[in-house]
């Protein structure tokens, strides 16, 4: 069946909105398998990365379609090719919470307040890198070409909370071996989280350069 160009642009702003949903419920997942390790959490977490893959895959193929399909100009052209960034940010945003629920192991020693400390950051990190991908998702479907001054504020929240960890684990003593492996893993949690942030706010950099009548791209976004 033959489709308009107006058909294909909103099958791919609703495959950009259902990956960025799918993609904030894998922060959370992953956040819960992460803090609480939660079996259950973990699984969700990756069945939700693995229907990201999927839609990552369609919306590629839809957009090679519109490109040979339609000649594109203007802000229909900036669209299609920010919906391939936009859509390359949020698979990488859901693989990065993928390789958090992967580090989830309980601390040796639970009482210690260092690891409460450490807990509670990544639990903000989860909690506010999920709002800002659903914050980004909803930005592209707005056309809002302002939401990256926010969401590059709500990302210096989510690197201050990286920074309290990173903190933390280096004044902590090292006496116990598994506690080392703990904090290792943390540390590395705490910057996949980080790189979700990062993802989000380049997914509303790309919606500010799709509204735009600018002739350059943004930069390249995080891996």
């Amino acid at each position: 069946m033959t489709t308009t160009l107006d058909d294909d642009l909103r099958a791919l702003c609703d495959g950009i909105q259902a990956t960025g949903r799918l993609t904030a419920e894998a922060v959370t997942s992953a956040t819960r398998a992460l803090v609480d390790w939660s079996a259950e959490a973990f699984e969700s977490t990756l069945k939700a990365e693995d229907t990201v893959k999927a839609l990552y895959e369609e919306t590629e193929v839809l957009v090679e379609s519109i490109l040979a399909t339609h000649a594109l100009q203007g802000t229909q052209l900036r669209t299609v090719l920010a919906a391939l960034h936009i859509n390359r940010s949020l698979e990488r945003a859901a693989h990065n919470a993928a390789r958090v629920a992967h580090l989830a192991t309980p601390p040796p020693r639970r009482s210690l307040v260092d690891e409460a400390v450490i807990a509670d950051a990544l639990r903000a990190m989860g909690d506010r890198g999920a709002e800002m991908v659903r914050t980004a998702a909803d930005t592209f479907e707005r056309r809002d070409a302002n939401a990256a001054r926010f969401l590059s504020a709500l990302d210096e929240l989510v690197d201050r909370e990286n920074e309290k960890i990173a903190d933390t684990i280096l004044m902590m003593e090292y006496n116990d071996p598994e506690l080392r492996k703990w904090a290792a893993r943390m540390l590395f949690a705490g910057r996949w989280l980080e790189r979700v942030g990062d993802h989000a706010v380049n997914v509303a950099e790309r919606t500010t350069y799709m509204v735009s009548d600018r002739s350059t791209t943004a930069p390249p976004g995080p891996a």
